[in-house]
């Protein structure tokens, strides 16, 4: 994404290459910007849904 949200990022990319080698998925750390930042969406989109007040 060009544009990150300022949080506070508790894994680094340098993490997600790490841990998806070991699962013998090869990504760059690029890929891994991006990946976290599509995980870290989707976490919050599940957060915001569970807790909306109906």
């Amino acid at each position: 994404m060009a544009k990150r949200l300022i949080e506070k990022r508790n894994i680094t990319p340098e993490q997600v290459v790490k841990i998806l080698s070991k699962n013998g998925i090869q990504v760059n750390e690029d890929q891994a910007k991006i990946i976290l930042d599509f995980m870290y969406i989707l976490a919050k989109l599940t957060v915001n849904q569970y807790f909306k007040k109906y």
